[in-house]
């Protein structure tokens, strides 16, 4: 089950794109969750959510979006859209407004610059950023721990590198034997 800042936040990003619901869709939401998560993660040790991430075909997937989403679809918070088209995007349309009271202006406020940033791109383009060495490392469904993402970007291997990782090697190997 979701948390409530889950739903809170997932609520909060369909009301920022009331006025234009064309400009989300499926895609641009899990992206601007994922994106609000790790680097939330990334500065302060923590997610906005606690969601966990699965590998998915376009990217990580919030394990509990679904779930969420028909949550707030029958408590009358949202409306879900199908597509009429077959490139058309799925539309969340915000009902009411959302309860951001587990949410700090922080988390609105990083929330809102990743929605922009997000919105910026074809959902395709924003679905491709996200396959990066992590999401290719996990297995389709694997959950990918936000943890990982702190080691997603590869670094130059220099001497001082393997000199470090020679005396882990060593210090391993004396408390083994």
């Amino acid at each position: 089950m979701a948390t409530a800042k889950f739903k809170a936040l997932v609520h909060f990003i369909v009301h920022e794109c009331r006025d234009h619901p064309h400009r989300l869709g499926a895609i641009r939401l899990n992206k601007t969750l994922w994106y609000t998560d790790v680097l939330s993660y990334k500065m302060h040790g923590l997610s906005v959510t606690g969601e966990s991430y699965v590998k998915r075909k376009k990217g990580p997937v919030p394990a509990q979006i679904l779930a969420t989403l028909r949550e707030l679809k029958d408590d009358g918070k949202i409306l879900i859209q199908e597509p009429e088209f077959q490139y058309d995007v799925r539309k969340y349309i915000s009902l009411a407004n959302p309860n951001v009271e587990t949410l700090s202006e922080d988390d609105r406020a990083l929330a809102r610059s990743i929605l922009d940033a997000v919105c910026g791109y074809t959902a395709n383009a924003v679905s491709e950023m996200t396959h990066d060495v992590i999401w290719d490392a996990a297995a389709e469904g694997e959950e990918i721990p936000l943890y990982a993402t702190l080691a997603s970007e590869l670094g130059e291997v220099t001497e001082d590198v393997k000199t470090w990782a020679a005396s882990m090697a060593a210090e391993v190997e004396a408390v083994a034997a």
